[in-house]
């Protein structure tokens, strides 16, 4: 662990994230004049027009936020002899590099926005689990028994986010009457959406704990 490079990886990561967020709401509302809501919209939309003003703002910063969170994997897990560590240092990486991806890959191409989406909840979870098997099966001395505690609780919390069966019906639309008019229209939850962006506040929290976690060793 490297955590004279890990305090700045991880600050540089949420900055980042923070700077996506805002300027991809901001590329939306110059376009379509109206708020970017993260409830029921994909993190693709924020780029996805060739009217908007500043796509390729967006996915540069998406890809500089892949490389502050691979960083920093590299800098927490250094490939060692031990393969959880190992594993688990890959799985971050490829993790990253999906979350990135899901800010390219729009839903003309449903089937791949499907699999990476799939691929970046089932990494954020081995990521938690991962860890938690190391803490309790491999080293305590490395890691304290709180952190994990901490990530079996998060590999609850997603697996229960994994059940919801409203999940799997996320692409219906809601019907709306409006002068005497039906239409259909997208829910103000649209829980593939949501999910997306919850897991990748999951994947930048792991990060943060962690370093917090080494802080306090």
């Amino acid at each position: 662990m490297k955590i004279e490079f890990m305090i700045p990886s991880i600050i540089v990561a949420i900055v980042i994230f923070i700077i996506l967020l805002n300027v991809g709401r901001a590329n939306y509302y110059d376009a379509k004049k109206e708020k970017f809501l993260m409830g029921s919209m994909f993190p693709y939309e924020m780029q996805d027009g060739l009217y908007y003003k500043y796509n390729w703002n967006v996915r540069f910063i998406a890809l500089f936020l892949a490389l502050a969170l691979s960083l920093f994997a590299i800098n927490a897990f250094d490939l060692t002899l031990q393969p959880n560590l190992s594993f688990l240092l890959i799985v971050m990486i490829v993790n990253a590099v999906i979350m990135m991806c899901l800010f390219f890959t729009t839903m003309r191409n449903a089937t791949l926005h499907m699999i990476l989406s799939i691929a970046h909840f089932g990494l954020t979870f081995i990521t938690y689990a991962t860890m938690a098997n190391y803490v309790f099966f491999y080293n305590t001395v490395d890691y304290p028994l709180y952190l994990g505690i901490i990530c079996v609780i998060l590999v609850v919390v997603i697996l229960l986010l994994f059940i919801n069966p409203k999940l799997y019906k996320w692409m219906y639309m809601e019907r709306q009457e409006e002068n005497g008019t039906s239409t259909l229209k997208r829910p103000k939850v649209l829980l593939l959406a949501t999910y997306e962006w919850i897991f990748m506040i999951l994947t930048i929290v792991f990060d943060l704990l962690l370093t917090i976690v080494t802080l306090l060793m």
